[in-house]
Order: structure tokens, then sequence, then C-alpha cells
């Protein structure tokens, strides 16, 4: 069973990236929590707010046709535990919203069924200035 740690929690991240780049929708359905908020806000100010089925869409739309191995770059600038909740902050380069864009992500988890759940994200998009 899944533990409620820093290396679980990793685990989970590493997994969330894998599912995301592969538009597996059914394992991310378990990742996204049913509360789950996803807030990006791009370069140019414009924000963008989407409930779980809408950013499941988007990201089956963006990862379409893409070779996973090829957008799982990241950066974990910080990862922690307390308790049930859980907080990742990690730079991405995806082509979500772009060509491929530099992305910080801000995450937010709640351990909860007996596993790690996405409740929350807050991200900041901007070109990827090495793809330009």
């Amino acid at each position: 069973m899944p533990e409620k740690t820093t290396d679980a929690l990793h685990a989970k991240v590493q997994d969330l990236m894998k599912y995301g780049t592969s538009a597996n929708m059914k394992e991310l359905d378990r990742i996204y929590h049913e509360d789950i908020v996803v807030m990006d806000l791009s370069i140019d100010g414009r924000l963008v707010t989407l409930q779980k089925q809408g950013f499941m869409a988007m990201l089956a739309e963006a990862f379409k046709d893409k070779i996973p191995e090829e957008h799982m770059w990241s950066k974990i600038h910080s990862l922690t535990v307390q308790g049930d909740r859980g907080h990742v902050l990690i730079s991405r380069k995806i082509p979500v919203g772009g060509p491929k864009m530099h992305i910080e992500l801000s995450i937010d988890f709640i351990f909860e069924d007996g596993r790690w759940q996405v409740t929350r994200e807050v991200n900041f998009s901007r070109p990827d200035t090495e793809a330009a």
C-alpha cells in the first residue's frame, strides 16, 4: 500500500508525468482528485481555470500522437509531505498551450482512498526559449 512519505509522493509525481505524456486517461483519472482545479497563468497574463474533465481532455489532445519519452524533462524544486498533504514545486517542458512550453507547476496532493491524488495545480506557462 502506498505510504505518506516523500519517496511515495516522488513516485506518484513520476507516474503523473509518465501517464500525462502518454495520455493514459485511465491512470490519470485515479491520480486527479474529483474536485481538482487547474489554473494556468500564461506569460501574457491570461488565466485559464479548468476542472477535471476539461483538464484531462486538454491533456489528451496535447499529447495525442506525441512520443512520451521526448517530454519527460523535469526539475523538482521542492517536494514535501505533512501528514495526508503533499506539495510539489516542479518545472516541466511540455507541449501544452504551445509547441513547447516551459511550465512552473505548484501541485497540491492529498492522501485519500489509500493513494496520493492531485487536488490543485497552479501553473505559470511561457514559451520554452530552447525550443524557439
